[in-house]
């Protein structure tokens, strides 16, 4: 696995954590904070075709408000209704995106089981 070399401070609360589970674990620090870091990274694109990845990282740039919106589907469907956007169906693809955003920033967003059983 290819690796870069970064320099970061932490808050000492947070090391002291990590390093916690670490030890608990026994797993090597730096294998804790990566895991930390991917449990806790943005929604991914990697699965969505990349014809939409453009209009999707867009989201990235709206308000929480602007996200419930569109995850609500009250938001304007895009101009652009080819083939693609219809086979891939883009306005889920939408909703799905904006829902995995405000779980991210922290926001209680029921996951799809959950969503099921109400």
């Amino acid at each position: 696995m290819k690796t870069t070399r970064i320099e970061i401070d932490l808050p000492v609360a947070i090391y002291e954590e990590l390093k916690l589970i670490a030890e608990a674990s026994s797993w090597p620090f730096e294998r804790v904070l990566i895991q930390t870091i991917k449990s806790g990274m943005p929604p991914t694109l990697q699965k969505v075709p990349e014809v939409f990845h453009k209009e999707l990282l867009a989201l990235n740039g709206l308000e929480d408000k602007d996200l419930l919106r569109i995850a609500e589907g009250n938001w304007p469907e895009p101009e652009k209704k080819d083939a693609a956007y219809k086979k891939a169906d883009f306005e889920a693809l939408r909703r799905t995106y904006a829902l995995s955003l405000l779980r991210w920033r922290g926001h209680p967003v029921p996951g799809p089981y959950e969503t099921l059983l109400k």
